[in-house]
């Protein structure tokens, strides 16, 4: 009698998920032309040592090549300080304090329907290169983090695509990752003016991906030079990069049809106010234009201009309007951004208003679920106003007039107050009125409605495989207890594998890095192995080091689990 009384319960459920259905059922999605997108970016990608913005270096021949054929962007204002909090704005069109993912371990509210979710409606294919769990619920497909002109080779003849990738290079260490020929065409050990100068270089830039500006290490303007000359070298490896990239495109007769950007999650201070690094870096964020104000160009000749240059400001949160405009997609009228082809077609010509937030040390937050310390800005074109909004000391303030001091080292805000009024209501205004803003009721562009995730939800409930008589716990192969995992040991891919059989769901629990690096969750599967990466060398050694030592184990996915061992692993540097 019990188990009828479920299935009538589980009929009626779905009968009425069914007539929710037909209220919500998806209008046909109109024929557009279907353009593929290739978006990269460089992580810490100054543009002040780019030639197309006037550096002297040819750091990036090959990026100037193609400005020639694209539009240019003087000041493109990104929204934060380092890589997660401005990318989760790029790709969900929104600001920080609207998604709220200002530090590790947090991700945008899944009511949110994104711009990538959009793209899917329309056929889109959207790899997803990184890996974090700032990332969910942005709507990329499973993490594919080959390289783009790989994946390019191996899948992009087989339909539409939103293929992004973001470059590590030029992020800190800037040591060329053993890639020394092409790294060190600018540097030279004769760039240090002695040995105070090459210890200090040496043993922070060249060796750390993390440099804290607390105290412990003073740059001097003497360090300026080597210290640029290893940032360069990494330029002219992202450059490659990119090349090849394009070129793959090219190669595949893709070129014509891919609407190809350029730009960067932020940009990196380089001793221009007296540091290195950023927000994630440095455990304190900072907003000044070497940060704020990133590369970016477009390059789709087939409908936009080539070699045209834009001086109006505008925003990283203008990106994906512009792209789904591009796509000819319908506008989104809760999306904060707005489309750039105004602008580049020159019927929009007024700097728009650049609003800015970070959390204090990005990434490394002590406490990622209590952050107290914010560093917010708005910028006019003109004017920039920043506000230290710190527990300890929350009405820090600088103003600096963009046009007379575009480098921002006169603080002008004893000097015009009235001008630092306004800006500071301006401001004000803005973070109330972004506390105030929520995820619309669904609309037509939802790729998956509520009743198809009520019967994926039944079907996972009530649908299980019988698994008695399966043997548990699986016991883990690999990795084995103890081993280090180096990116040529492991041939750039974290293979978990495990004996059991093969059409059975198995969950992995994992726990990884310590402190500001420490991951925990799960991980479904289904057979006798899960396969992470392959990853980039230069990935591996920079990021995935970070998160070490770690444990991991598995058990059948069934309620209540039963676990095996923990398995403990280092991840190891490669040794060139």
């Amino acid at each position: 009698m019990n188990r009828l009384k479920i299935l009538a319960l589980v009929l009626i459920l779905m009968c009425a998920a069914l007539g929710i259905n037909q209220l919500t059922v998806t209008p046909s999605i109109p024929a557009i032309p279907g353009y593929n997108v290739l978006y990269l970016t460089g992580d810490s990608f100054n543009k002040k040592h780019l030639p197309i913005y006037g550096y002297p270096r040819n750091t990036m021949p090959f990026l100037s090549e193609l400005a020639e054929k694209s539009v240019v962007f003087d000041q493109m204002i990104n929204p934060s300080a380092w890589t997660n909090e401005n990318l989760i704005s790029i790709f969900t069109s929104l600001s920080s304090p609207v998604h709220k993912v200002e530090t590790r371990g947090r991700r945008i509210d899944p009511m949110w329907i994104t711009p990538i979710e959009i793209l899917k409606r329309y056929g889109y294919r959207a790899p997803r290169a990184q890996g974090t769990d700032n990332h969910l619920n942005l709507g990329f497909d499973e993490v594919s983090t080959i390289h783009p002109a790989q994946w390019l080779e191996e899948h992009g003849r087989e339909g539409r695509f939103f293929l992004f990738y973001h470059f590590v290079q030029p992020h800190l260490p800037y040591n060329g990752n053993g890639d020394t020929d092409l790294f060190l065409s600018y540097f030279s050990p004769e760039m240090f003016p002695g040995e105070n100068s090459r210890q200090r270089v040496m043993s922070t830039v060249h060796s750390h991906t993390i440099i804290e500006n607390n105290g412990s290490v003073t740059f001097e303007p003497e360090d300026m030079e080597s210290v640029h000359a290893l940032y360069d070298g990494e330029l002219l490896l992202l450059d490659r990069e990119i090349k090849r990239s394009i070129k793959k495109l090219e190669e595949l007769g893709l070129l014509e049809n891919t609407i190809v950007i350029i730009g960067a999650d932020h940009g990196e201070e380089l001793l221009e106010h007296g540091f290195v690094g950023h927000a994630s870096t440095s455990r304190e964020a900072r907003l000044y234009d070497e940060v704020a104000n990133i590369p970016f160009l477009i390059s789709f000749p087939r409908k936009l201009p080539s070699g045209k240059r834009i001086t109006t400001q505008v925003r990283g949160i203008d990106v994906m309007p512009t792209v789904l405009d591009l796509l000819e997609i319908p506008p989104v009228d809760y999306l904060e951004g707005r489309s750039l082809l105004p602008v580049i077609n020159g019927r929009e010509t007024q700097h728009r208003l650049a609003f800015m937030q970070s959390s204090r040390a990005g990434y490394q937050e002590e406490d990622p679920e209590n952050v107290t310390d914010r560093i917010r800005a708005v910028r006019t074109g003109d004017w920039k106003l920043i506000h230290h909004h710190y527990l300890d000391n929350p009405t820090s303030f600088e103003l600096y007039n963009l046009i007379e001091d575009p480098l921002e080292q006169n603080n002008l805000i004893a000097q015009f107050p009235e001008k630092a009024s306004q800006l500071k209501n301006v401001l004000a205004e803005w973070v109330v009125s972004q506390a105030e803003v929520f995820p619309p009721p669904l609309q037509h562009y939802d790729p998956k409605p509520r009743s198809e995730l009520f019967l994926e939800y039944i079907q996972g409930k009530f649908g299980r495989r019988d698994l008695s008589g399966v043997t548990s716990p699986p016991l883990v192969m690999a990795p084995a207890e103890g081993e280090t995992l180096t990116f040529d040991t492991a041939s750039g891919a974290a293979v978990i594998r495990w004996s059991g059989r093969t059409d059975v769901p198995y969950k992995i629990e994992y726990e990884v890095g310590k402190e500001a690096y420490y991951l925990h969750g799960f991980i479904k599967a289904k057979g006798s192995e899960k396969v992470l990466g392959p990853f980039p060398r230069e990935y591996w050694d920079t990021y995935l080091t970070l998160f070490s030592p770690g444990r991991l184990r598995l058990s059948i996915d069934k309620d209540p689990a039963e676990w095996s061992s923990w398995v403990h692993f280092e991840m190891g540097r490669t040794n060139h």
